[in-house]
C-alpha cells in the first residue's frame, strides 16, 4: 500500500523548480526526490545519485528498451526519465516524494499518474528568465539560449494545464515556499 503523495515540479528553464524541490525537502521531514536519470553531463555542483544519475546514451537507450522508464523525454538534446518502479517504491516509504521535471515530462507523468499532483513553477516575468540564462548559464552557446528562450514562451502558456500556477517572484521565495506547503498539506 502506498503511504505518500506524488509531487511533480515543473515550470520554463530557470523558474526555480530545482531550489524550491530542494527546500521542500528540508521543511518536510517524511519527504524525498525522485532522482532521474540523463544523458547529460553533470554541472559543477551536481552529484551522481544525489542530482541525477548520469549515463551515456547507450545505457539510457538499453534502459528504454528494457521498458524500465515510464517517462522520458529529449529535452536540448539530452535524455530524461523516470522510474515507476522507484516512484512506488519511494511512495511506500515517504509521505511526500517529489520530482523535478520539465514540461514535457510533467505532461507525461500525469498522463500516466492522474494521482499526482502537478506545481507549474511561472517566474514573476519573461526578463527573470532572461536574467537568470544570461546568468546561469556563461558556458551556454548564444543559439542555445535562444531556445531555451523560446521554449520557455511556450512552456509558460502551458502551465494552466496543470493542478496549480505557482508564481516564484524574484525576492518572494519564502512566499512561494508558504503557498506550496499549505496546498501539500492539505
Amino acid at each position: 500500500m502506498l503511504k505518500g503523495k506524488f509531487f511533480v515540479i515543473t515550470g520554463p528553464s530557470t523558474s526555480g523548480k530545482t531550489v524550491i524541490s530542494r527546500e521542500l525537502l528540508k521543511r518536510l521531514p517524511s519527504s524525498t526526490r525522485l532522482i532521474t536519470v540523463t544523458t547529460r553531463l553533470p554541472r559543477p555542483n551536481e552529484k551522481e545519485g544525489v542530482d541525477y544519475f548520469f549515463v551515456t546514451k547507450d545505457e539510457f537507450q538499453g534502459r528504454l528498451d528494457a521498458g524500465v522508464f515510464f517517462e522520458s523525454a529529449e529535452v536540448y538534446g539530452q535524455q530524461y526519465g523516470s522510474s515507476k518502479n522507484i516512484v512506488e517504491k519511494l511512495l511506500e516509504k515517504f509521505e511526500f516524494v517529489f520530482a523535478v521535471v520539465d514540461v514535457q515530462g510533467a505532461q507525461t507523468l500525469k498522463q500516466k499518474m492522474p494521482e499526482a499532483f502537478v506545481f507549474f513553477i511561472k517566474p514573476g516575468s519573461f526578463e527573470d528568465i532572461v536574467h537568470r540564462l544570461h546568468g546561469e548559464r556563461t558556458d551556454t552557446p548564444e543559439d542555445e539560449l535562444l531556445e531555451r528562450l523560446a521554449k520557455a514562451k511556450i512552456e509558460i502558456e502551458m502551465g494552466e494545464s496543470f493542478d496549480v500556477v505557482i508564481n516564484n517572484v524574484e525576492g518572494k521565495f519564502e512566499e512561494t515556499l508558504r503557498e506550496m506547503l499549505e496546498i501539500i498539506k492539505k
